[in-house]
């Protein structure tokens, strides 16, 4: 290893718990740009950790979850979202000094809450949630460039360590992510809106549509790409996404809300003809992905 790959370690052993999609792609990633000397693979079956070791997602593995962390400077829970407090909380105790310890979850209020009151002293929780993924699943899926160009998400909650903050910053960026800090409830009300609202209006039109379906019996043989791309999230795990939106029912709840109101707005406009109104329910949407999400070629 040359002296700029030693310079860019930033951890003896990262050990990720739950190789799949989401840790596979980030052992990936830490290995491959060499952010670590040892990446340790934790879960509960042996045969998927050799799978996660032959693809290069890990250098070594463990069924042993509180003594393989014991050796980890960064921990990476890599699980479903009400999974994550209850991993942490069994092997928290067993965790070395200055150990940090950050999730993947696509909520964060209540995993940074219950996570930072079980965290032993001197020892560091840092919530994140990458904006990457696929409806896919396994470490079969995963890659080591998942990450990169997207958003990093790192939680500053009232108890967070501003030091342990900063290594998580420089760890997203060394995966090729973009480093974005707010609180767990900025995040939760921009992810309801984001990611929540989407898979929920997914669902939704999928519901719909089959209810069309009864009826005539030739609605999905219509179904073409902006359809199919519409409802290509609701591929995802449906148990996965029932945990999402109940560890953020207030937030997606609001923005339903908020998003039938928007819609009511313009079936008033539909109903009455207005074609004023609907002209401007689209130029304005028109305007607003030209502002926000323009791709510049």
């Amino acid at each position: 290893m040359s002296g700029s790959d030693t310079n860019s370690v930033m951890f003896e052993t990262i050990a990720i718990v739950g190789v799949g999609l989401m840790g596979g792609s980030l052992g990936m990633a830490a290995r491959n740009r060499r952010l670590a000397h040892r990446v340790v693979g934790i879960g509960r079956t042996e045969q998927k950790l050799m799978r996660a070791k032959i693809l290069g997602a890990i250098d070594d593995y463990s069924l042993d979850a509180p003594a393989a962390v014991s050796e980890a400077d960064l921990v990476i829970i890599c699980t479903p979202v009400r999974l994550v407090v209850p991993t942490l909380s069994g092997f928290a105790g067993r965790l070395k000094k200055g150990a940090i310890v950050t999730d993947v979850g696509s909520t964060k209020r209540e995993i940074v809450r219950d996570s930072e009151a079980i965290m032993p002293s001197g020892r560091y929780f840092v919530g994140g949630h990458p904006m990457a993924g696929s409806e896919q699943a396994g470490v079969e899926a995963a890659f080591p460039d998942l990450y990169l160009g997207a958003t990093y998400v790192l939680t500053a909650a009232e108890q967070t360590d501003l030091g342990a903050l900063g290594k998580m910053v420089e760890f997203a960026e060394g995966i090729g992510a973009r480093a974005e800090v707010m609180s767990p409830e900025e995040h939760d009300a921009a992810a309801a809106v984001i990611s929540h609202l989407p898979h929920a209006m997914a669902a939704a039109l999928l519901h719909t549509a089959e209810d069309s379906q009864r009826e005539s019996g030739k609605v999905f043989r219509l179904a073409a790409g902006s359809f199919r791309d519409l409802t290509r999230i609701s591929d995802s795990l449906p148990g996965l996404w029932r945990d999402i939106c109940i560890t953020n029912a207030d937030s997606l709840s609001e923005t339903i809300r908020r998003f039938v109101e928007s819609l009511e707005q313009f079936r008033a406009a539909l109903d009455a003809r207005d074609e004023e109104a609907i002209m401007r329910f689209f130029e304005q949407a028109h305007e607003i992905r030209q502002a926000y999400l323009r791709v510049t070629k």
